[in-house]
């Protein structure tokens, strides 16, 4: 009994590793992996010490490494699954003139667009400007965009930044190649949603990366929509890209590396909150 132990325990053990590499690959952070696993071993190792009786002794080594450690990793892969489809409900802010994350995750970069023409990314002798990330030139004066990372253990569920009319939903075919690479906002499959509250005109990008081949979305042209109203959903990790035309009264909240909630967080204002507040 004490060896089919010693055997179950390297087997968790194995299972956990494999799961924290794919975790770090992904970039999940370490400690929902961790809680995760925290709750999925000893489930496994349970469900293994179960199935070892039934087993013939001469294979009883080798599955009792396979059975824990493959228990683990499909145990901690139904929790992963288990958070990616989340779909919570949030209020947004109701003041005037706010901006609030289209995604949850983390905000990756902010660059700002002198005039339509202004390159974004540079890479292989190809400039890549603004109208190539939304599909159309939204503006020809300046802009910013925010760009948010989604990782797997994120709600994948995306909201209306802003509330108004929706002008424009436009599906751009494309690649899936990694979101690591500088020029896949511009090259991989996505939909920009535009949204016109009467002053301007706002974008979310919804961007595919390699391991997404579905972007879902739940508006139509001429809908009018709430500010924090879902959007769509992209399966798996991915990025959101929000376009916001320039002008005087803008101020960018949000700061890079900012962890950000869909719906609820404020990432930029267009006019100053009742009261002077900043959410």
């Amino acid at each position: 009994m004490d060896s089919e132990w010693v055997w179950l325990a390297v087997g968790v053990a194995l299972g956990c590793l494999a799961v924290l590499l794919v975790a770090t690959k992904w970039k999940i952070a370490l400690r929902p992996t961790l809680v995760g696993l925290g709750a999925s071993s000893p489930l496994a190792a349970l469900a293994a010490h179960w199935i070892y009786p039934l087993l013939a002794s001469s294979t009883a080594r080798v599955v009792g490494l396979a059975v824990p450690a493959g228990l683990t990793c499909l145990l901690a892969v139904a929790l992963a699954m288990w958070r990616f489809w989340r779909d919570p409900e949030r209020v947004s802010p109701s003041d005037p003139g706010l901006v609030v994350s289209p995604a949850d995750g983390k905000v990756l970069w902010i660059r700002e667009v002198k005039n339509g023409e202004t390159p974004l990314v540079d890479k292989g002798g190809h400039s890549f400007r603004l109208h190539e990330l939304t599909g159309e030139p939204l503006t020809s004066k300046g802009a910013q965009i925010i760009a948010i990372e989604m990782v797997l253990l994120d709600v994948h569920v995306n909201r209306a930044p802003i509330g108004g009319d929706v002008r424009l939903v436009r599906r751009q075919r494309g690649s899936f190649i990694s979101l690591r690479k500088d020029e896949a906002p511009f090259v991989n499959e996505r939909v920009t949603t535009v949204i016109d509250d009467g002053k301007r005109a706002v974008a979310s990008v919804q961007i595919a990366s390699r391991l997404v081949r579905r972007i879902v979305s739940y508006v139509r042209e001429g809908q009018t929509l709430q500010r924090g109203q879902r959007l769509g959903m992209i399966r798996f990790g991915s990025m959101v890209a929000l376009v916001l035309p320039q002008s005087e009264g803008l101020a960018i909240h949000a700061r890079v590396g900012d962890r950000v909630v869909a719906g609820v967080s404020v990432v930029a204002c267009y006019e100053a909150p009742q009261g002077g507040t900043r959410a």
